[in-house]
């Protein structure tokens, strides 16, 4: 009855040392299991952390692009808006001087109607001087 107990104990502790070895065995596997995995979660952290970096840098320089197209458009705005002030200036100046011109045309006119008018009355004022000296050399 004590071999057999023997034997037992020796089975189970032959067993126990087979299921140690087996359960070291593997926390060794999932130790190196884990060590793989926190090696890959920090290769993807650090990938995500550049991805993250890469993004922001095309964003910002996105942001950037699109304020220089805007700031080109409003120079170009403030340029077209200051030509056409300037060409809002230039037609009310010719406007006035063509104003101007209408007027001094109507006043040339006007001069050159008054003239002829004058030349018309000289014209019968020397036909009356000769009808008045022919008419007093009648008389005499």
């Amino acid at each position: 009855c004590f071999m057999k107990t023997e034997e037992l104990t020796s089975a189970t502790t032959s067993c126990a040392l087979v299921q140690q070895a087996a359960d070291e065995a593997a926390i060794k596997q999932l130790k190196l299991d884990l060590g793989a995995h926190k090696a890959h979660i920090d290769m993807l952290g650090s990938k995500l952390e550049q991805v993250t970096a890469e993004v922001h840098m095309k964003y910002k320089n996105d942001i950037q692009d699109l304020h220089d197209v805007i700031m080109v458009e409003q120079e170009e705005k403030d340029d077209t808006q200051r030509k056409l002030k300037t060409a809002e200036n230039e037609l009310r100046i010719l406007k006035m001087k063509q104003a101007e011109q209408q007027r001094d045309s109507v006043s040339v006119q006007h001069v050159e109607s008054l003239k002829q008018k004058v030349m018309k009355l000289r014209k019968e004022n020397e036909s009356l001087k000769r009808r008045l000296a022919s008419s007093e050399l009648d008389c005499s």
